[in-house]
């Protein structure tokens, strides 16, 4: 099960960014780890990532891919719409934080 996680973590990273880390330690913590080894896995997958995105090049395809959709979803919805959504997504990790404290 933490394969599709994983998986789909990454395609969002290619996209967005902004969350990846988090997503990535509710992940480990849910399958788990401790807060510690969960911080230690998400930042090795982010040194693992990024060090794989500089030298394999089916990497660099796969996040011009993620661009270039994000690009094009992004210019047929309104500013506010993004604003919504950008908005919608940091309050659902915020109560997935919350939901997962105990």
């Amino acid at each position: 099960m933490v394969y599709p996680s994983l998986f789909g973590i990454s395609v969002h990273d290619g996209m967005f960014g902004p969350g990846q880390a988090t997503m990535l330690m509710y992940t480990f913590l849910r399958n788990g780890a401790t807060y510690l080894q969960s911080l230690a896995f998400s930042r090795f997958q982010t040194f693992i990532s990024c060090t794989a995105a500089f030298i394999a090049i089916y990497y660099t395809f796969g996040s011009l891919i993620g661009l270039q959709l994000a690009l094009r979803v992004a210019q047929k919805i309104s500013t506010g719409q993004l604003k919504f959504i950008l908005h919608s997504v940091t309050i659902a990790l915020l109560i997935h934080s919350i939901g997962h404290q105990s």
